[in-house]
């Protein structure tokens, strides 16, 4: 008798094409795909390049066509195991994810939000304190949510914490996202010293706090955000526990980050993250085990 497999668990990704600069759709794509789980593509925008280290990009906001897309989905009755969205062009544009997640996200399905929005201690370009309020709204709506340490403080209402992270300001923004009301809280970037860096995760049911934890690099690596919430948001919906995903995902990254230090290649143009892919298949298989096949 020939072998079945099960159908590929399926997500929606509303984000963004940069069509230069890795990042957003053209890291959700090849990541959610390499963790075994179909990538339904929802963008926002369209841009040249992303808007970290570039000048004289050009975008075209997408808004018109999210829902009528969404509605497509919903008449061909495609069933989605999960939602994850990340960069809005307009804080507008929360109201059309509201929707789609109206139309589409069934009683089981799971729902990320990554609130892209700043870094570094500052919005940015050509956001404000108007799209946190949009993001706000969507993270009452999500199970996970995974905000930068920026974007942590920007959302919970605080000022943007200097390095090292300290334990109290810490307890103060997981608290604030806590009242949101996701089951868990991954904050990326957080520095609990000079030498470290990496993922804080809060469980809001136990109040479990976990680290995974990276060697600090200097300088900035843009898109890691966006590998780190793709990879977390895959795993989740292929059923993994939220710490081990959370390590996993912060691998990635830690992989991605060092084959990148090692290269000329200007940081603005994202991080290598084909080069950790085939290992990142490799674990995933093995944390999945081999019954359903190749991912």
């Amino acid at each position: 008798m020939e072998k079945t497999l099960p159908p590929l668990r399926r997500i929606v990704a509303i984000h963004d094409l940069s069509g230069v600069g890795k990042c957003s759709l053209s890291v959700a794509l090849p990541v959610i795909s390499a963790t075994g789980v179909e990538c339904a593509c929802l963008p926002t925008a369209v841009l040249s390049t992303h808007t970290g280290e570039f000048t004289g990009y050009v975008m075209e906001s997408l808004e018109d066509f999210m829902l009528p897309i969404a509605r497509h989905w919903k008449q061909e009755n495609i069933p989605f195991d999960g939602i994850y969205t990340g960069y809005l062009a307009t804080p507008e544009q929360e109201r059309q994810v509201e929707a789609v997640f109206d139309l589409l996200a069934g009683p089981e399905a799971m729902i990320v939000v990554d609130p892209v929005m700043a870094d570094n201690g500052s919005y940015y370009a050509n956001l404000g304190d108007e799209m946190c309020q949009a993001f706000r709204r969507l993270c009452r709506r999500a199970q996970v949510i995974t905000p930068n340490i920026t974007e942590a403080a920007l959302l919970a209402g605080v000022p943007y914490p200097t390095t090292p992270h300290t334990p109290e300001r810490l307890q103060e923004i997981l608290g604030a996202l806590g009242a949101l009301g996701p089951r868990y809280v991954a904050v990326t970037g957080v520095h609990p010293s000079p030498e470290a860096i990496g993922n804080l995760l809060l469980d809001t049911q136990t109040q479990e706090v976990t680290w995974a934890l990276r060697p600090t690099r200097p300088g900035l690596f843009y898109g890691t955000g966006d590998l780190f919430a793709s990879s977390l948001s895959a795993l989740l919906v292929r059923g993994m526990e939220c710490k081990q995903a959370v390590q996993m995902a912060t691998d990635l990254v830690a992989g991605a980050i060092e084959r990148t230090a090692l290269r000329p290649t200007p940081r603005r143009f994202g991080v290598d993250f084909e080069g950790v892919l085939p290992v990142y298949i490799q674990k995933v298989q093995k944390a999945f085990g081999q019954e359903e096949g190749n991912c």
